[in-house]
């Protein structure tokens, strides 16, 4: 499985480069910004997965959580269909027990540098987003026998960005390639939706 999802990260970055390398040698645009700053905000719902997520003895199975996500972003625009777009956010993720309200908690100051792609459609303008995020964890709350919660993670980020005029939302998927717990074969995965706003 691991195996799989390294093929296809690398096929992905392949695409992302060979792309990424036509655009940069296209002109931009005389009337296009060359950078954008913005806020944005949203939720997401994340999990815990890898073969020891079924296997905690926490009194119930686990589900996906909801949390908070929010932070800063900023567009270098290579050309009008690409740019690369780092970003600083705080991002609440972590599971629930199935049948309760209690959470386990594993919050995260993240890094995405994701890469920008315009798919050339008139209606929406959507763009594909791929790139690395850069994860330092916050908080952490996880029941005794899981072990300590590693510091970092390194999670591979897909998703879709639409944007109107000076607002944009996108949806995103973050696959964690680090163990969550130092003792337990635990991975984060996270869909996230976003709203953001670009004010230069």
């Amino acid at each position: 499985m691991r195996f799989k999802v390294w093929v296809m990260v690398l096929l992905l970055m392949s695409l992302t480069v060979v792309q990424a390398s036509a655009e940069m040698m296209a002109p931009a645009p005389a009337s296009a910004s060359s950078f954008e700053i913005g806020l944005e905000s949203g939720m997401n719902f994340s999990y815990l997965l890898g073969s020891d997520a079924s296997n905690l003895n926490l009194g119930g199975a686990t589900s996906s959580r909801m949390g908070f996500v929010g932070g800063v972003y900023l567009s270098l625009n290579f050309s009008s269909n690409f740019s690369i777009r780092p970003e600083a956010l705080y991002e609440q993720k972590g599971a629930q027990i199935s049948g309760t309200q209690t959470n386990l908690e594993t919050d995260y100051f993240e890094v995405p540098v994701l890469a920008k792609i315009g798919l050339g459609l008139p209606f929406l303008n959507p763009s594909l987003l791929i790139g690395p995020s850069f994860d330092w964890n916050t908080i952490a709350s996880l029941p005794s026998g899981t072990g300590a919660v590693n510091t970092n993670d390194l999670g591979l980020v897909a998703g879709l960005d639409f944007d109107f005029s000076k607002f944009c939302i996108n949806a995103r998927y973050e696959l964690g390639v680090n163990n969550v717990s130092s003792s337990k074969n635990l991975q984060n995965g996270t869909f996230t939706i976003l709203m953001g706003y670009s004010f230069m």
